[in-house]
């Protein structure tokens, strides 16, 4: 009889140990299987009982200075003007208006301003006196060119014939705004110069009236060379 009730409790002591490690093995694998809990699931994990932080990085622009900067409007060249063919310098002279030219160019040609009537006279200064109809072949012949229109005549004195001055449009021709009248030479000075002031530096001088006689600005049929 104590040989069975020692078996029996054996067998008893047995079991419930065996219970034991398997509610223990159970328990394990509930936890084991179960789903990660808040704390698991979040940027801070625990293990093994110490927290540990995992580091987020923010997301950063790019750095500003890295891009390359736009070029400023000084770097970019500016187109290269065209230099002035002439220059034009208004100036009075016994009451009336006048327009000194000098240009910049060899073989500079001058156009006729409107449509009109080619007019040339033929100057020459002897003892002091300016002649037209003269013909002394040692000293220079300068020429006036004038444009009649309907209501204006414009008057060019470029140089001498020879060597400052060439004459493309004829004498009584009528010609059309743009058309060639002359052309000049930088080497050469105006008529002026010779006739009325030494000091002139100009190759042509120009005037412009209505045939009433008025001045008018000759600079506007200029302004644009």
């Amino acid at each position: 009889m104590k040989h069975v009730l020692r078996h029996l409790a054996a067998v008893t002591a047995a079991a419930v140990l065996t219970g034991g490690v398997l509610g223990g093995a159970g328990k394990l694998i509930v936890f084991g299987g179960a789903a990660p809990t808040r704390a698991e699931a979040s940027p801070e994990r625990a293990a093994g009982g110490i927290t540990q932080t995992v580091a987020v990085m923010p997301l950063v622009a790019p750095d500003a200075a890295a891009t390359p900067p736009e070029p400023s409007a000084s770097a970019i060249e500016a187109p290269t003007p065209k230099p002035a063919t002439m220059s034009l310098t208004p100036f009075r002279f016994s009451g009336r208006g006048y327009l000194g030219i000098t240009v910049f160019a060899d073989e500079t040609t001058f156009a006729a301003p409107f449509a009109g009537t080619v007019e040339i006279r033929l100057y020459q200064f002897i003892d002091g006196e300016v002649r037209i109809g003269s013909n002394v072949p040692s000293l220079p012949f300068f020429p006036y060119i004038s444009v009649t229109s309907s209501d204006a005549r414009m008057i060019y004195r470029p140089g001498a014939l020879v060597g400052a001055t060439e004459l493309i449009a004829k004498d009584g021709t009528r010609v059309a705004s743009g058309e060639q009248l002359f052309r000049v030479a930088t080497n050469g000075r105006s008529s002026w110069s010779a006739f009325y002031d030494s000091r002139a530096p100009y190759q042509v001088v120009v005037s412009l009236q209505t045939l009433g006689g008025r001045d008018l600005d000759p600079a506007t049929y200029f302004s644009g060379l």
